[in-house]
C-alpha cells in the first residue's frame, strides 16, 4: 500500500511541474481596468451575448475590436449573467453611469473588448 501511495505522489508532483512549466506560456483572462460611462446603446443575442456601448468609448485596444464591450454569457454562471445584465439595463434606462471591468490587454469575446464586472 505505501509504494502505491508514494507513486501517485510522484505522479502528482510531476504533473504540477509540467502546468508550472507550460502554464507561463498560456495567456490567461484577465480583469485589469475600469471605465465610467454612460450605455448609449445595448445589444442582446440569443446566444447569450451582450454587446455595451459607452458614450466615452474607448478608440482603440490592442487585440479587440473597440467599437463594443461584450459580455460572454459562456463566462459565468447564469445567476452572475443575470445580475450584471439587471444593473446594465438599470443604469441604461436612466442614464446613469455605469462602471464596466474589463480586459485591456487581451481576451476578446466574439472580437470585442471582453467585459468582466458591471457596477
Amino acid at each position: 500500500m505505501c509504494g502505491s501511495y508514494a507513486k501517485r505522489r510522484g505522479w502528482a508532483a510531476a504533473s504540477l511541474a509540467a502546468i508550472f512549466f507550460v502554464a507561463p506560456a498560456v495567456t490567461f483572462a484577465t480583469y485589469d481596468a475600469n471605465l465610467t460611462g454612460i450605455a448609449d446603446s445595448v445589444y442582446t443575442y440569443p446566444s447569450g451575448l451582450v454587446l455595451i456601448h459607452l458614450a466615452n468609448q474607448p478608440a482603440s485596444h490592442p487585440s479587440c475590436n473597440a467599437g463594443y464591450f461584450a459580455v460572454d454569457p459562456g463566462s459565468m454562471d447564469a445567476n452572475a449573467m443575470n445580475r450584471m445584465f439587471a444593473r446594465l439595463m438599470t443604469a441604461y434606462a436612466v442614464q446613469q453611469p455605469i462602471n464596466i471591468g474589463y480586459d485591456s490587454q487581451g481576451d476578446c469575446t466574439d472580437g470585442y473588448i471582453h467585459v468582466w464586472r458591471i457596477g
